[in-house]
Formats: C-alpha cells, sequence, structure tokens
C-alpha cells in the first residue's frame, strides 16, 4: 500500500525543486549564451535574428510534443519519467557541444531543440507528481515554490550565462566561449539527475493505453481543456503571463544592443536585467506561497494583473540605464508572480486524477502556441515595421491594460475565481 501523500514531509520535494531549477538553468543559460555568440561571431546585426529562432526552439517541441508528453506522464510512474528527463539534458548539450566545436550554428541549434524536447516531456510529469508526493493541502505553497525556483533558473541562468560568456569571449573567442560553458552545463545536468534520485516513487494512474492518435491529439487536448470552465480561465492567464514573458525577453535582448556601443557588453547588460526580473519572481513566488497555506487564492491574481501593466508603463517612460528601470524589472516580476503563480497551483489540483498530466500538457501547449504568436509579433514589429524596443513596449501596454482591467473588474466584484465565486479548501 503507498504511503499518504498528506502524512510525507514537505521536504520530500527538495529534490525535485532543486533538479528542475537547474534543468531551466541549462535551458536558458544557453538561450542566452547563443544569440550573443552569434553577435560576436556574425555581427550585432544577426543577434535578433538568431535570438528569435532559439525562442521558437525552445517552444516549438511543446507544441509538438504535448499530447505526447501528457500520456507518458499519465501512464508511467512521474519519478521515472522526471529523471530519465533530466538524464537526456546530456543528449542536447553533448549534440549542442558537437556543433560549437565544429564552429557549426545549425548543428548547436539542433541540439538546443533536443534540450528544449527533454523540458516538453519534463513539464507535465514534474507539475504532476506535486500532489502525488505531499497531496492537496499543501499543493498550494509547493507551487509557490516550484514556480519561484523555476523562474530563478530561468532568468538566473540567462543572468549567469550572459555573464560568464562576457567574462570568456574577449580571452576565448567567440565558439570557445560558448563550448566551454555548454561542457559546464553538461555537469550541472548530471548534478540534477544524481540528485532527484532520492525523491519517493509514486503510483502511475491507469490511464489508457497508447494509441497512434495520442500522437495528434493536440486540439482535442486543447478542445477539452477550453470546454473545462474550471480550468478555462486559469489556463488562459498562463498563456498570456508566459507569452509577455518570451517577448519581454526578445525587448530586453534587443534593447542591450540599442545602448551598448561594440559587440562586448551586450550580455552582461540583458542578463543583469534578467537577474532583476527573477529578484522580482522570487519576492512575489515566496509571497503567493506564504499567502497560500493551505488554500488557493485567486484574488491574489487580480492584484498582479492589475499591477503588470501599470510596471511596463513605467519601463517604457525611463531610462533603461537609471535606477528607475531596475525597480520596474522588479516590480515587473514581483506582480507577474502574483498573477501566474495561483493559476498555476489551482490548473495542479483541479485537474483529474488520471489526467493530470493531459490536462498540464494541454495548457503548455496552449501557452506555447500563444508564445509563437507572440515571438512572430516581436519579428513582424522588429523586422518589417522596424520598431525600436521602446516602441514595441508601447505596442504590449495595450492589451495588458485590457487583461488588468478584466481582473481588476473581477476583484472589485468580489470574485477571486475566473469562473466567479471564492475558492477555499
Amino acid at each position: 500500500m503507498s504511503e499518504d501523500p498528506e502524512k510525507r514531509p514537505f521536504y520530500t520535494v527538495i529534490p525535485l525543486l532543486f533538479s528542475q531549477t537547474i534543468g531551466a538553468f541549462n535551458d536558458n543559460a544557453m538561450k542566452a549564451i547563443l544569440p550573443v555568440m552569434a553577435a560576436v561571431q556574425f555581427g550585432k546585426s544577426s543577434m535578433d535574428d538568431v535570438n528569435v529562432q532559439v525562442s521558437i526552439l525552445l517552444i516549438l517541441p511543446f507544441v509538438i510534443f504535448a499530447p505526447l508528453a501528457g500520456w507518458v506522464s499519465d501512464r508511467f510512474p512521474k519519478k521515472k519519467v522526471v529523471s530519465m528527463t533530466l538524464l537526456a539534458q546530456l543528449v542536447g548539450l553533448g549534440l549542442l557541444s558537437f556543433g560549437l566545436a565544429n564552429e557549426q550554428l545549425f548543428i548547436s541549434l539542433i541540439g538546443f531543440f533536443l534540450l528544449s524536447t527533454q523540458s516538453a516531456f519534463l513539464s507535465p510529469a514534474k507539475k504532476g507528481i506535486l500532489k502525488e508526493l505531499i497531496g492537496s493541502n499543501r499543493l498550494a505553497m509547493a507551487v509557490g515554490w516550484t514556480e519561484m525556483l523555476a523562474m530563478v533558473g530561468i532568468l538566473g541562468g540567462a543572468f549567469v550565462g550572459a555573464m560568464c560568456f562576457d567574462a570568456l569571449v574577449v580571452e576565448n573567442g567567440g565558439w570557445n566561449a560558448s563550448l566551454i560553458l555548454a561542457f559546464a552545463t553538461m555537469g550541472l545536468a548530471l548534478l540534477s539527475w544524481l540528485a532527484f534520485l532520492p525523491t519517493p516513487s509514486t503510483e502511475a494512474p491507469k490511464a489508457l493505453p497508447f494509441k497512434l492518435e495520442v500522437v495528434w491529439s493536440h486540439f482535442g487536448d486543447l478542445r477539452d481543456l477550453m470546454k473545462n470552465r474550471k480550468l478555462r480561465g486559469p489556463a488562459l492567464g498562463d498563456a498570456w503571463f508566459w507569452s509577455v514573458g518570451g517577448f519581454f525577453y526578445l525587448l530586453l535582448v534587443k534593447l542591450s544592443g540599442e545602448v551598448v556601443e561594440g559587440d562586448v557588453g551586450l550580455g552582461s547588460l540583458y542578463g543583469y536585467w534578467f537577474l532583476l526580473l527573477g529578484l522580482g519572481i522570487m519576492a512575489g513566488s515566496l509571497f503567493v506561497a506564504y499567502l497560500n497555506r493551505g488554500r488557493v487564492e485567486l484574488g491574489l491574481t487580480a492584484i498582479g494583473g492589475f499591477l503588470m501593466p501599470v510596471s511596463l508603463t513605467v519601463l517604457y517612460f525611463c531610462n533603461p540605464l537609471t535606477l528607475v528601470f531596475e525597480l520596474g524589472c522588479l516590480s515587473l516580476g514581483f506582480s507577474g508572480a502574483l498573477f501566474f503563480v495561483p493559476l498555476n497551483g489551482y490548473l495542479q489540483d483541479q485537474a483529474e486524477e488520471d489526467r493530470r498530466g493531459r490536462v498540464l500538457a494541454a495548457t503548455n501547449l496552449f501557452t506555447q502556441l500563444t508564445g509563437i504568436a507572440f515571438i512572430l509579433l516581436h519579428a513582424f514589429l522588429s523586422g518589417f515595421v522596424g520598431l525600436t524596443a521602446k516602441q514595441e513596449l508601447l505596442v504590449m501596454l495595450v492589451p495588458s491594460f485590457l487583461i488588468g482591467s478584466i481582473t481588476l473588474r473581477a476583484l472589485r466584484g468580489g470574485s477571486t475565481r475566473f469562473e466567479g465565486s471564492m475558492l477555499s479548501k
């Protein structure tokens, strides 16, 4: 008989939290390194194009493999799925390193795609195992820590990757500096797999056996998600947060190229901005985790939805090299955490046991499709219309204030759920 998850100590999830943070760190360190390496090797004009390519490659596996990843998470013990995907990081990083060693960017991009594919299979398993490890009562707090540390990995990886590249590039050149850092991330990948091994095993739910239709059931799963009134609103909010985050990432990289002269120093600047965003998200996630002890409180989402466009407005009107801009980055990270962490906890708690993996994978699919649309919007505004980074930020303010007004109206109406009533446990 399996152990009651409610009786397990909270520290049971620490190996998972550590390992998924390292995984996010590795993905985003390489995501930050490749564009600035391209700027050094091929000229600053190539940086935005490579940045768009890398951003799409990071998202694409979540679209292609979403239903299969969800089915794998539902069908097999989630500890085994997480363990195998953590180990699979070495495959993607190995091919990426081979491309760097041979000065072949195309091969490195294929390796990055494989690294992103590993993340696509890891995502529904790592989210779905939380409730199996510690139950519902502490799930909101666990989600707060999970999302906070994931964002620390994402933004910390971008910061450390970019800063280390700038430190190494003068002496070693672009290709060799990137290769050194790729080898370092391979060591971290092995460490993340070893650290996860003490996690207790959980039983696999009785999911349906594999059918070929699973491979192309993308829009069926997405249709089912959108029909579910309890989950539709949180899924839409989750997609909005990550899409804005991806768009803002592209803007910061572009903005660093506009304010820094020459090819060296770009990574340090946008890496620093990402660090500030990460600190804000860390503070916001911890704040949400503290308030959400024993329940999922979606009222915080309404507050975050209102504060996000306010922060974007501050960033638009101030000089990017001033303290006010830095405070705006912190504020955007904090308000973003208020917005999306409760939504993520609600999704994981309300999804049915034998379909949780597919629900989370469908959510990922919708989020990544929206993310691709925002990346293409950036490519259009930047490449075809010729807008500056600040002008693109101004474009984003319109839908941001619309989302903020909708969530604020829900709060003023006394509702803390997208579908109407207060959620408490």
